[in-house]
């Protein structure tokens, strides 16, 4: 694992780019390549050994550190998204339900509506027969209407339902 932190370090290094360095001392140190700088000016033969691994060694953790951040943020952005477009989906959803519940209480309120004028054309029909002023004619009208406002309201009562 340390050999793949030490390969992207190199990798980093040998592309010509420059990482600056804060030390636990408070002295700041720009490595380039594998050339250590100090307020502009080279260090690399001054320091020892041990300083450099300890730069290099603060400069890699800074870089993992960095790195894992970057991944956590890439995960966070990821979930983010996936957060938003779950929301939207949720949205959508109860759009429908939404529109389901205005549509049956269209369709409820349809229902009761044609009922009651059955109701009534069925009131006005027996009343007029029980009076015996309906002609045959007329009968077969009233008997055409009523059977037109059933069949209404069997279709109403089919759209509640569903």
């Amino acid at each position: 694992m340390k050999w793949i932190y030490m390969v992207t370090l190199f990798l980093i290094v040998s592309c010509g780019s420059s990482e600056r360095v804060i030390t636990n001392d408070g002295s700041v140190y720009k490595v380039k390549g594998d050339r250590f700088y100090n307020k502009g000016e080279e260090v690399t033969e001054q320091l020892t050994d041990i300083e450099k691994k300890r730069i290099s060694s603060i400069l890699e953790k800074r870089l993992e550190a960095e790195k894992l951040a970057e991944n956590k943020q890439d995960e966070i952005a990821k979930a983010l998204k996936d957060l938003r477009d779950k929301e939207q989906e949720l949205k959508e959803k109860q759009r429908q339900l939404e529109d389901q519940i205005n549509r049956r209480q269209e369709a409820r309120e349809d229902f009761f509506e044609v009922k009651k004028e059955l109701t009534s054309v069925k009131n006005d029909y027996q009343e007029l027969k029980d009076k015996g002023e309906l002609s045959p004619k007329e009968e077969a009208k009233w008997k055409k209407r009523l059977k037109k406002l059933e069949k209404e309201v069997k279709e109403a009562e089919l759209k509640v339902n569903n």
